[in-house]
């Protein structure tokens, strides 16, 4: 009976593993990966029976023979590559050649591919004097600390003898080469408290406090260590943490002392291409485009395989609306490593907030947070942009899910809060399962900041008719009706239950206020026969807000910048019943009565059409339209009416004419 054989390409695989594994020191040890995605061991350096918490990947090839004399052929992979370029550790490529009885092997670190091509293989020539039987494993774990030592910023790190450092140091050590920061940190201090002075542990635990962003700490670490030393790696750490707070935390100041501090280093040696990423990064942050774009250009010649300088740049060209050129280097980005959440959750963003491919775009979002969850607290707007994107999609229980989410993080974000204002004012009518989550949100941002929209909504949806309690909580929440009673309105005829759209745009009411102070119309009543009354202007302004809120809340209806106008006239044609509160007293002589009222019937026009023509320029300017042709909708009839019911208003004051 024929039994099962074993397949030649399995024998190659074990003899190639057994020899690799006998030439491995004995102290250290070899894990193997639970998934070979790339790499087939990984190395970890053993000394005095310490583990140090170096180490390094292997991806071994075998073959049975090699034609070349000088060179064992190795074929790798794009996404292999891709790989590789994402560890902090070195990576030994190493190639058995069966018929030599002998493995060759080279670092990966020090070849030179681009990887944002769209080549899909590369063959990898190792040279054979790289006897694996003849290494000398002493420099293997001298390179692999320099090389920790750079990509983790700590120069300290290159000098650190194994056989001479206690076992707290080696712990901490392992832990920080680990990024487990937080262990790091505790060990880090404990043995400052021995040796306070020590260069290599201040600089591993300003290090460690800037990865969890203790940013305040980590200065105060690394500008001892630049007391103690001063050498130019601590420079660059130091800078390194302006920057990241200063962007974290939209600390200007910071971003310009970091840009200064890079810019030195550029000015010292410009071929580093790590210099000008940092510099370019802070360019960008304080929106100087052109010259971020040319930097990261000049980052990316020297080193075409960093992916994370694709990335920003591409952020840059979000910045000023070159989209095209933005996917671009996402696209690049992610050539080089597939998985990069941050080019997958930027290119998401893009794709459907720009070329609303929303699906698609909330996908590689998700993608993006799956591979790191890290991002939805190290990104601030990473909830906000998939809330956004749900919204878009018509899915509110997730973007509210979302919304929450990010709220939960940063409680007065006032992005978070403006999206979550407008998702609910948009679909609590709709849905009533919204209801009470909308009334809590409301009532718990009114109590935040007084925020005017927040009250237009909760008295929305109370559906409060109570024109009393109106009033108090217009005049407990806005600077409207300070000296104004209740019953002034009243008798101005005025309901406010059916004007409480005023607060929809209020905050920008006020600016516009602000600039244009409604006092400016005082000349147009001055008069020796009475004193204008703070009531009458209080009520002027009331009307005036609801004018201008209202048409803003009619143009975001229909895009008809036309709408403006005609909501202006509209709402103003109200504001003759102010007249009533123009002047308290009204016992003048007949002949200064009909002085009064010549001058009020001449002037109060006046003030209405100049406040329409100021209230239409402005609007039209900060919403970037153009301005309608204002002196077409101002017809001779709605003058006429407004000198009219000036008239009117005014003999209901002055009792001059009998009334029909």
């Amino acid at each position: 009976m024929d039994k099962p054989n074993r397949h030649n390409n399995h024998i190659l695989e074990t003899e190639s593993n057994k020899f690799f594994n006998f030439q491995v020191p004995n102290e250290w040890y070899v894990d193997k990966p639970e998934h070979d995605y790339g790499i087939d061991y990984v190395v970890n350096i053993v000394t005095n029976n310490q583990v140090t918490g170096l180490s390094f990947s292997v991806q071994l090839k075998s073959k049975i023979k090699e034609k070349n004399d000088d060179f064992a052929i190795i074929s790798l992979k794009h996404s292999t590559l891709g790989l590789f370029n994402t560890k902090i550790e070195p990576v030994l490529l190493v190639a058995y050649i069966q018929d030599e009885k002998e493995a060759y092997w080279c670092w990966y670190n020090e070849l030179e591919f681009d990887l944002t091509s769209s080549q899909k293989t590369y063959s990898i020539n190792i040279p054979k004097a790289n006897k694996l039987s003849q290494i000398d494993w002493n420099p293997i774990s001298k390179y692999v600390q320099n090389i920790f030592s750079v990509k983790m910023l700590v120069e300290g790190i290159k000098t650190l003898e194994y056989d001479e450092i206690s076992n707290s140091q080696i712990l901490a050590w392992k832990y920080y080469f680990s990024k487990d920061y937080e262990k790091s940190i505790f060990y880090f201090k404990n043995l400052l408290e021995e040796n306070p002075n020590d260069i290599a542990v201040l600089e591993g635990l300003a290090q460690s406090q800037y990865n969890t962003f203790h940013y305040k700490e980590a200065i105060n670490n690394i500008n001892r260590t630049i007391e103690l030393a001063g050498t130019p790696n601590q420079y660059l750490t130091k800078a390194c943490i302006l920057a990241e707070d200063g962007m974290q935390n939209g600390i200007k100041g910071k971003i310009i002392e970091a840009k200064n501090i890079f810019k030195e280093f550029l000015n010292q040696d410009n071929t580093q291409f790590i210099y000008h990423y940092n510099y370019a990064n802070t360019l960008s942050r304080l929106g100087y485009n052109e010259e971020a774009i040319s930097h990261f250009g000049l980052c990316l010649k020297l080193n075409p395989n960093f992916e994370q300088a694709w990335k920003n740049l591409g952020q840059v060209y979000f910045d000023i609306k070159e989209h095209d050129k933005e996917l671009n280097c996402y696209d690049k980005a992610l050539r080089i490593n597939p998985l990069l959440p941050q080019a997958l959750f930027s290119k998401g963003v893009t794709l459907s907030r720009i070329y609303n491919r929303d699906e698609e775009g909330l996908s590689l979002m998700l993608k993006a947070v799956g591979n790191d969850e890290k991002m939805l607290l190290e990104y601030q707007y990473t909830y906000f942009g998939i809330a956004y994107a749900y919204e878009k999609l018509d899915n509110i229980k997730e973007a509210l899910n979302w919304v929450n989410k990010g709220l939960d993080h940063y409680p007065e974000d006032i992005a978070y809060l403006n999206f979550k204002s407008n998702l609910l004012i948009e679909n609590w009518k709709n849905n009533d399962w919204l209801i009470d989550e909308a009334l809590r949100f409301f009532e718990f941002r009114l109590e935040l900041e007084n925020d005017y929209k927040s009250l237009y909504s909760i008295l929305l949806i109370k559906h409060l008719k109570d024109e009393r309690q109106i009033f108090g909580l217009i005049k407990k929440h806005t600077s409207i009706f300070r000296e104004l009673s209740f019953e002034s309105i009243k008798d101005c005829e005025i309901s406010l239950s059916e004007n409480i759209v005023f607060l929809l745009h209020y905050d920008r009411y006020l600016h516009f206020r602000n600039s244009h102070s409604i006092f400016r119309y005082s000349d147009h009543l001055i008069s020796e026969l009475f004193i204008v009354s703070i009531e009458f202007w209080e009520v002027l302004d009331f009307i005036f807000a609801k004018s201008f809120s209202n048409s803003i809340a009619q143009y975001f209806k229909s895009k008809d910048s036309g709408i403006i106008v005609r909501t202006i006239l509209d709402d103003l044609e109200i504001a003759t019943k102010a007249i009533k509160l123009i002047f308290a007293e009204t016992d003048f002589s007949q002949e200064d009565a009909i002085k009064v009222m010549a001058h009020v019937c001449a002037e109060f026009p006046t003030i209405i059409t100049r406040e329409f023509g100021t209230q239409a320029g402005m609007i039209t300017g900060v919403l970037g339209i153009d301005k309608p042709a204002t002196e077409i909708e101002l017809s001779e009839e709605w003058l006429g009416k407004l000198h009219e019911q000036s008239l009117i208003e005014m003999n209901r004051k002055l009792k001059l004419l009998k009334e029909d």
